[in-house]
């Protein structure tokens, strides 16, 4: 059903081709931030939107999470890196 909504609403704009919502966001996408994400998304929403609010104490979960999500892709970024240099440099 949506994408025959997408190809509708492309086919009225001029110069646009019909897309694939596959094609525009890739099914890994999709999972990672749709369905994996999902609990993340429920507790960012339960620590803002929950009673008893403690904004110091969700300020730093955040601040805890966002440090571990970028020090994953950090390290993982710099192992791409060296396996790179070891056996395509």
């Amino acid at each position: 059903m949506i994408p025959a909504l997408l190809n509708a609403a492309l086919g009225v704009v001029p110069l646009a081709t019909k897309l694939d919502p596959w094609e525009v966001i890739p099914p890994g996408m999709w999972l990672i931030f749709g369905v994996i994400g999902l609990p993340v998304y429920v507790a960012f929403l339960g620590w803002f939107l929950g009673k008893p609010r403690q904004l110091k104490t969700s300020a730093l979960g955040v601040t805890l999470f966002l440090t571990l999500v970028t020090a994953l892709w950090g390290g993982l970024f710099a192992t791409t890196l060296v396996i790179r240099i070891m056996f395509f440099g």
